[in-house]
């Protein structure tokens, strides 16, 4: 097993440790909170427009313009599930059953990311650094989280396990199949889409919440090192 491989699992390991003690990361509502989201999101941001959606725009050759469709269709399944699960929030019969899609979301959300993350990995080592830096805020952080998941969920030990290890399984799974371009091209949009809507609606805080100073630090230091990482490049 070559370097990258070892990398590559470790931070899928990385990734279920965030998940399973994402509980324990929440932070209490108040002013840290939604500095620590603002500089979240500066970072999240600056990522999403100068390395994840240029990817997903480069895909277009492959995708033609279904690249814009895919990344619509990761924008609107996530906005749907969560709109969903929250309308039923208080009926229970309904909510017993919308915590299952909830779950498998979760895992197949998680899975395509573990898919993307190592074959970044295997193109580049810091393409899969700077993937996993937004992926690690939002898995902490927004409702992409473990945290998130119905109470049920959480507190079986096998199922929480199983849905921490969900990056890790899609890590393994390109280590044993190989994945055509365009499958990766197309899972590289959905993630674009969803990362989006993720930022859109959670890392951007309403009104008075949002600390501007603390967002455009996330953004500057982000932009900062993409510049650093481009001087090398060239």
């Amino acid at each position: 097993m070559n370097d990258l491989k070892i990398i590559s699992l470790i931070f899928g390991l990385l990734l279920g440790a965030i998940h399973y003690y994402s509980e324990k990361l929440k932070i209490p509502e108040g002013a840290n909170r939604y500095r620590v989201i603002s500089f979240a999101a500066g970072i999240s941001i600056a990522y999403l427009f100068l390395d994840l959606l240029p990817h997903a725009y480069e895909a277009a050759a492959h995708l033609k313009n279904f690249v814009f469709a895919f990344l619509l269709l990761g924008f609107v399944i996530f906005h749907l599930i969560e709109k969903n699960i929250y309308k039923h929030a208080n009926r229970e019969k309904l909510a017993k059953e919308l915590k299952e899609v909830h779950s498998v979301s979760f895992f197949c959300y998680y899975f395509m990311v573990g898919i993307v993350l190592c074959n970044k990995i295997q193109i580049n080592l810091l393409e899969g650094s700077l993937f996993l830096v937004p992926i690690a805020l939002h898995a902490a952080l927004s409702t992409a989280s473990l945290g998130k998941i119905h109470g049920e969920i959480r507190e079986s030990h096998w199922a929480k396990i199983t849905l921490s290890l969900s990056s890790l399984m899609g890590v393994i799974f390109v280590h044993l199949v190989s994945i055509p371009n365009i499958l990766d091209n197309i899972l590289v949009s959905i993630i674009a889409g969803t990362l989006l809507y993720i930022i859109v609606k959670e890392f951007l805080p309403d009104k008075e919440k949002g600390q501007p100073l603390f967002f455009a630090l996330g953004n500057l230091l982000f932009i900062g090192f993409f510049l650093f990482l481009e001087f090398f490049r060239n």
